[in-house]
């Protein structure tokens, strides 16, 4: 039985074989994910030729293709990809994949996203964010949307998302003073942006700032509802009070809260400018945290033929090329 084959596709095996076979990618690549460290389940299914829960044939199969961070691995992704002669030629590729790192707070709506290439080169309209006003990632930017990939980029541009906006107030009017409770900042659906404990930095001027909030002092949001929000010294702790400004409240802007801006990487693909080695069956493994953004290849089958349609190989093969482009582009 053929460990491997030449059509970039997975291995075969579904909920109803009862043995792993493959004209594709390698059989056993559940090793290099220890038979799933995520979704595992222990018991006889591992030994199963099909895609029962827990099987390694399932792993095998879910191994193709897959860029999904902590599908096997926490903090990991790791693939199994085919890399044909084409692609092993190609220096150089587009924005493949975007990942958010921290959420930030205090966000109304979508903001722009500055992606800065390694020549300086700055583009604002390659990458677009996705903001939550709803439940439990309200205020936060959720996502980044690949706009225009581009083509030939050789490493990881950086990335900037624009700050959350200024929660501007009426130091004056808006605020409502209260000893026992603490004070109460009015301000309108403040409880579709801000999220209790989320970090507000507070800033005002001589007319607007209510006596004891500290200019360009760090606040926490220690309740917000849709008429508006209370803060505290730190995470958890009691709501401060502190008494409206005595001027009008509005000059030089009003005071303002703002809160965190959010931060994320994009990852671009290619094969000689991301470490691939040689074309046939490779495992790629990106990681997060101090390895974010840092993509590796190891060659598991080097081979020339993957997905050849010629004659000097024999039969051509079924499937000449996965969806991979962002990844494995061809040109």
């Amino acid at each position: 039985m053929a460990q491997w084959g030449r059509n970039d596709q997975a291995v075969t095996a579904n909920s109803s074989t009862t043995k792993e076979t493959s004209n594709g990618a390698p059989i056993g690549t559940w090793s290099l994910v220890k038979g799933d460290q995520v979704g595992r389940v222990d018991g006889a299914n591992a030994h199963f030729g099909n895609t029962s829960p827990g099987s390694r044939a399932g792993v095998d199969v879910n191994m193709f293709g897959n860029t999904t961070m902590g599908a096997f691995i926490p903090n990991q992704a790791v693939g199994v990809f085919g890399v044909d002669a084409t692609e092993m030629g190609v220096v150089g590729g587009p924005l493949a994949e975007t990942y958010i790192t921290f959420g930030g707070s205090g966000y109304k709506a979508n903001v722009a996203v500055t992606v800065t290439f390694a020549n300086g080169a700055a583009n604002t309209s390659a990458v677009n964010s996705s903001v939550s006003t709803t439940n439990a990632t309200r205020g936060r930017v959720t996502g980044l949307v690949i706009n225009s990939a581009g083509a030939g980029i050789l490493t990881n541009p950086t990335i900037t998302i624009a700050a959350p906006p200024l929660l501007i107030f009426n130091g004056n009017t808006n605020v409502t003073s209260n000893s026992s409770v603490g004070a109460f900042i009015a301000y309108t659906s403040a409880n579709s942006y801000l999220q209790v404990n989320d970090k507000v930095t507070y800033a005002g001027n001589a007319t607007s700032t209510p006596v004891t909030l500290v200019n360009n002092r760090a606040y926490y949001v220690s309740f917000a509802n849709s008429s508006g929000f209370k803060v505290s010294d730190a995470p958890g702790t009691a709501n401060i009070n502190f008494t409206a400004a005595s001027g009008d409240g509005t000059t030089a802007g009003g005071a303002t809260f703002q809160g965190e801006t959010a931060t994320g990487y994009v990852v671009v693909g290619g094969a000689k400018n991301r470490g691939v080695t040689h074309a046939g069956w490779v495992v790629r493994r990106e990681g997060t945290g101090g390895r974010a953004g840092r993509v590796t290849y190891e060659t598991l089958v080097a081979m020339g033929s993957l997905g050849a349609q010629t004659a000097p190989y024999g039969t051509p093969a079924l499937v000449a090329d996965a969806n991979d482009d962002a990844q494995l582009p061809e040109a």
